[in-house]
């Protein structure tokens, strides 16, 4: 039998032999001490990477965007998001529970918001007195299929931050992928005073954590509320190095994973049984919509999983997400099994 090849998400990335010597030989110590001296190196290097003060490494996304918002908010407050950001639909309400704090969604297009509709909500919150602590940037944003804030855009919400007084956090698990698809600056995409979180577990293939970025005072406050929720680590500079070594030998490639998510979806646009919008094909990941509906897609995401084609997914639509350990050959057969399946189900 083929091997399997799962799509499901970037997620499933592997170490490759270098990122395992890296892990072997790495220096260690107590990080709950901040004694480690791997962890204080990756700090250093991600902190310097996006031009800001200091970084605290993490065990996870999830929890890296909920201490940025806790942080920046009281109990009570609204944070402004696009309606299906990943902080709101993907992390199991810790916003109101580890926070205390409301969604001010925001309806985007791909996911992608307008500053004129942010502001738009964030006034009429404060009419109803309302207070809106934060506004949560998703770069590159997950539900909307790997899209990238363009840059008139991030200068538009960037300069509405410092109008309104209102701190900008970008979620940034997959700000790498948008660096790589843009060349933009690292810097440039995190406003005077914002923050960061990046995946390091995702694209960059490192076994698990992410950093949080800011000044200085917000990582320090930071590391407060890490310990508050348990995420205190001690001899984790075998992860740290494993991060440290994604970042110098693994962003250069992230443009061959958008790539091959491009070929896959340029290979299955004449299907007629799927929508496809590629303009929104910007990085590594893929919707397919399925146009007969949830149930269909459903059956023909059970279908690909015998043929070993492994997806996710998500009502009428399946993801398909390409990183590190898939190559030219798995996208292909990927794409033509999909293909070859709704040919089946068409006859």
């Amino acid at each position: 039998m083929n091997r399997i090849i799962d799509l499901r998400s970037d997620t499933f990335s592997l170490p490759d032999e270098g990122m395992r010597r890296a892990i072997r030989d790495a220096e260690v110590g107590n990080s709950g001490f901040r004694e480690d001296p791997s962890v204080r190196k990756l700090e250093e290097a991600c902190a310097a990477f996006f031009g800001l003060e200091a970084a605290v490494f993490l065990p996870s996304g999830t929890m890296a965007g909920q201490i940025a918002l806790n942080v920046r908010s009281r109990p009570g407050d609204l944070v402004a998001i696009e309606e299906n950001g990943h902080n709101l639909r993907f992390e199991a309400g810790s916003m109101a529970l580890v926070s205390g704090t409301q969604a001010l969604t925001v309806r985007g297009d791909r996911g992608i918001m307008d500053p004129g509709r942010v502001r738009t909500a964030v006034t009429s919150a404060r009419d109803h007195g309302a207070r809106v602590s934060c506004i949560v940037l998703e770069n590159t944003s997950n539900f909307g299929g790997g899209t990238i804030y363009p840059r008139e855009v991030l200068e538009g919400m960037f300069r509405l931050s410092g109008e309104l007084g209102i701190p900008v956090h970008v979620d940034g698990a997959r700000i790498w992928n948008a660096l790589a698809a843009t060349g933009e600056e690292p810097g440039s995409l995190i406003p005077q005073g914002g923050s960061v979180s990046a995946c390091l577990s995702k694209g960059l293939g490192a076994p698990m954590g992410s950093i949080l970025a800011g000044s200085d005072g917000f990582v320090e406050e930071a590391r407060r509320v890490q310990q508050l929720l348990g995420g205190v680590m001690r001899q984790v500079g075998f992860m740290a190095a494993a991060g440290l070594y994604a970042l110098r030998n693994n962003l250069g490639r992230l443009r061959e994973d958008h790539a091959r998510c491009r070929r896959i979806a340029e290979r299955l646009t004449d299907c007629a049984e799927l929508e496809i919008d590629l303009a929104a094909v910007q990085t590594n990941i893929l919707y397919l919509r399925i146009r007969a509906g949830e149930a269909a897609a459903e059956d023909l995401r059970i279908r690909m999983a015998r043929e070993g084609i492994l997806a996710f997914r998500v009502g009428d639509r399946i993801r398909l997400v390409t990183y590190l350990n898939l190559d030219d050959g798995d996208c292909e057969r990927a794409a033509d099994t999909i293909a070859s399946l709704l040919r089946e189900r068409r006859a």
